[in-house]
């Protein structure tokens, strides 16, 4: 890999950057707060790249006029310039994001990934419900936090809306509404979900928004594994466009 194609490559990694930052497709892998940083780093790529070609072609041009070369000036003939032939695998993940375009988590990495616990919801502090008529609406990480941690139960009896997607039970009763949270990237990422067993498990990994009551268990609320949700209605939504919590 000579000079010129360092360069195409590194304007092709910044190509990438930028389309996934400016198309939005980077909430896929990251935070959104990380748009900024992204936009910036695809144009340092793009112009360092380009950089590198231009001064490329201009001493190739001046030694094309004085009649002396850079790449034997030792006498022996080599290229310095050139790096490894395994450099050529940076342009792998250009062309998945420009071909491939990989989705957000779905249901398998919800199966693989850890599940949020009651420790690590513990310090968590939450505001108190409206009181106001009507569902209220509800992040899946919020709905966990509180049936973990909530000792005054203020869900109880309560209808709560919840979106997030259809990932089926491992151990085979009902199916879950998950919903992936991350700190940082998609490689950090904690799944938050209820266990649903009073309607039928619908297609695996589509997108749904339900609403019904917390079930509430008995005892320890930390000792609770799955926590269970009871559907009074149920409707199919489109995937959102930032599908991380």
């Amino acid at each position: 890999m000579n000079r010129i194609a360092q360069g195409l490559v590194a304007v092709l990694l910044g190509a990438a950057v930028l389309g996934s930052a400016l198309s939005g497709l980077y909430v896929n892998y990251v935070k959104a707060l990380f748009q900024p940083f992204l936009v910036l780093t695809g144009i340092v790529l793009v112009g360092l790249g380009v950089w590198v070609v231009l001064a490329d072609l201009r001493a190739g041009a001046n030694e094309d006029g004085t009649g002396t070369g850079h790449d034997d000036h030792d006498g022996h003939g080599h290229d310095h310039s050139r790096a490894p032939w395994v450099a050529w695998l940076l342009v792998l993940p250009a062309v998945s994001v420009f071909v491939i375009a990989p989705p957000a988590l779905g249901s398998y990495s919800a199966a693989e990934t850890t599940a949020t616990s009651a420790g690590s919801t513990r310090d968590s502090s939450l505001d108190e419900l409206d009181g106001g008529p009507g569902p209220v609406e509800m992040k899946l990480q919020e709905f966990v936090m509180r049936a973990w941690t909530d000792e005054n139960r203020e869900m109880a009896g309560r209808e709560i809306e919840l979106t997030g997607f259809a990932t089926p039970n491992p151990d085979g009763e009902g199916w879950y509404l998950a919903r992936l949270q991350m700190a940082c990237c998609a490689a950090d990422a904690v799944v938050n979900r209820v266990l649903i067993t009073d309607e039928p498990e619908p297609e695996e990994d589509s997108w749904w928004t339900v609403r019904g009551t917390w079930v509430e268990p008995e005892g320890d609320l930390e000792s609770v594994q799955d926590h269970r949700f009871a559907v009074d209605e149920m409707t199919e939504v489109d995937n959102p466009p930032d599908p991380y919590e």
